[in-house]
């Protein structure tokens, strides 16, 4: 599978998709005329007012029609910005792709001391158990199983389906979809953490070591604090990293760059998971 990661403006999706969503898995030709109220991007109009003229029945759920994907698309992961009579579209801002296990295995790595990174087989199980009870505590690591925090006031599952997986069980609290959402606070919190949680991974691993140093600590953390622009070259593997530290190293410094800079232009956070190429195709339809 894939992860996106992508900035989202936390204000348009709760005044205006959220609301939309909340009345279009039960209706959405009222879901479509929420959206109608808001959205003035005119090939976003375009692709709405065509929805609304086929005079689609039914609810948003199990929805099979090319320009409502488009439009789903474009309204997730484009970036929109208020204008005195609505919102369309602006530019956009950078997002993160890759396979989603290398991303989940990293994020565990950052966020949960007892992930036991350094044992493949244990690794494995844990990330499994993970999957089927995450740790809310664990937030990016969450996100990226498509769990929901806040609880949403629709099905979450039901709108937008890339990869097959979902829940909504409100009696218990649990949102699961494809697709998942954090809002501007809780990336906040996560940014201003990220400093401690990055330099406990660090020392973690140097203890690991001994009594091998690790002489570029120091430049590993510059790098993921985001103090220079690339990491340095090692002489010592972290010890759960083997061959590829180098390029874990990258991952997580890049991961950590996201959460910063969404946190400085006080946004929210969108994920989506799928199969790597409906994502391509999908994310070619929102860039392009």
């Amino acid at each position: 599978m894939q992860i996106v990661l992508r900035p989202v403006n936390d204000r348009f999706l709760k005044e205006v998709i959220f609301p939309a969503f909340e009345v279009g898995v039960m209706d959405a030709g009222a879901g479509f005329a929420h959206l109608s109220k808001y959205l003035i991007d005119e090939q976003s109009v375009l692709m709405l007012e065509a929805l609304m003229e086929s005079r689609v029945g039914g609810s948003f759920f199990g929805l099979e029609d090319t320009r409502w994907n488009d439009l789903l698309y474009r309204a997730l992961f484009y970036e929109w910005e208020r204008h005195p009579t609505g919102w369309k579209i602006g530019l956009a801002h950078q997002g993160y792709a890759a396979p989603w296990e290398e991303s989940f295995h990293v994020t565990l790595m950052l966020e949960d001391v007892k992930y036991p990174y350094f044992d493949d087989a244990r690794a494995d199980q844990y990330r499994r158990q993970f999957w089927v009870q995450p740790n809310m505590a664990c937030g990016l690591a969450t996100l990226m199983t498509g769990t929901w925090d806040p609880f949403p006031r629709f099905p979450p599952d039901q709108v937008l389906t890339m990869a097959g997986g979902g829940m909504y069980a409100p009696q218990a609290g649990i949102a699961r979809a494809d697709w998942s959402w954090r809002p501007m606070l809780t990336i906040n919190q996560w940014a201003a953490r990220l400093p401690n949680a990055l330099s406990e991974l660090l020392e973690r691993e140097i203890k690991r070591l001994k009594p091998i140093e690790v002489p570029e600590k120091h430049e590993i953390l510059d790098f993921w604090l985001g103090r220079v622009p690339e990491p340095p070259m090692l002489a010592v593997s972290f010890s759960g990293l083997g061959p590829r530290t180098g390029e874990w190293i990258r991952e997580i410094g890049t991961l950590a760059r996201l959460v910063r800079n969404t946190a400085r232009k006080q946004y929210g956070l969108t994920a989506v998971l799928s199969r790597p190429e409906l994502a391509a195709g999908r994310m070619q339809t929102v860039d392009g």
